[in-house]
């Protein structure tokens, strides 16, 4: 049998995979025959390039839901996510109508865990990115961030929505994006020492976190639930968090003896708040 090659170009990009799966539909090209690439890869092996492969049919109907899917499983960082869709497509195709209706199949359910990977790290990078003032350039942010995912393209419209009034870029080791004011640019990726390092505002906002931190409420394991230390290296706040973590007890102890030591206001009488005849 005929191996065929399909590059990805950028890895996460559904065009290019709806493209290539089109073209291997059309070619009845079987899963296991194609060896999909992506942007960082290059072809071990001179296999011929699968656009070039004849057609046989017209291109097979596939429900609009797998493409829905696809476009958030592209941006999964593993490296079987071209291959496992495409083989969801080649089945649909070949006659499982209803097959992503099946939650329980492998490679149903793989997709969606790639989804939902992808949406928890989108979310994560919403809340996340912290901007810093770029030096010698008025209202100009550098954000720097590492999502687990490609997902640089589906966030950057939430931010530019966000901070519309203001130039800001976000650099990441894949993908870069900036913000004009008028129209979202994106370039490659970058490095950490691309972006400032700290600015003013940022002692501000330790400050400001500090005093609010209420001891009394901390719970570390929720917490680091919701704001996994993977991301504490962006957030300037978390340097703050194994001081006040330590201290936190101390804190609430002290809190306590304060209140015991207030005077304690006496509700008025009943018959004091009575209208009088």
């Amino acid at each position: 049998m005929t191996s065929f090659r399909a590059r990805i170009d950028p890895p996460w990009s559904l065009d290019a995979w709806r493209t290539a799966a089109r073209a291997g539909l059309r070619a009845r090209i079987p899963p296991d025959a194609i060896d999909w690439e992506d942007a960082a890869q290059s072809a071990l092996l001179p296999a011929p390039d699968l656009a070039d492969a004849p057609p046989l049919r017209a291109a097979p109907a596939v429900p609009p839901a797998l493409f829905e899917l696809a476009d958030a499983a592209l941006c999964h960082r593993d490296p079987q996510r071209c291959a496992v869709l495409y083989r969801i497509a080649w089945r649909i195709a070949e006659g499982e109508r209803h097959l992503l209706a099946r939650v329980v199949d492998p490679d149903v359910r793989r997709a969606f865990e790639w989804v939902k990977a992808v949406g928890r790290d989108t979310h994560k990078m919403k809340a996340f990115v912290r901007f810093r003032e770029v030096p010698g350039e008025t209202d100009a942010f550098i954000a720097w961030f590492e999502p687990a995912h490609r997902i640089v393209d589906r966030v950057a419209p939430f931010f530019a929505r966000r901070f519309a009034g203001m130039r800001w870029a976000i650099l990441t080791p894949d993908r870069s994006v900036a913000w004009d004011g008028e129209a979202l640019v994106f370039g490659p990726g970058a490095q950490r020492a691309d972006a400032p390092s700290e600015d003013a505002r940022e002692d501000l906002w330790r400050t400001y976190y500090a005093n609010i931190f209420n001891p009394a409420r901390l719970n570390p394991r929720m917490m680091r639930q919701e704001m996994p230390q993977s991301y504490w290296k962006h957030l300037p706040e978390t340097h703050l968090l194994p001081e006040l973590i330590r201290t936190a007890g101390e804190r609430v102890r002290a809190m306590q003896e304060r209140e015991a030591r207030a005077p304690r206001r006496r509700g008025r009488r009943r018959d004091e708040d009575a209208p009088s005849a």
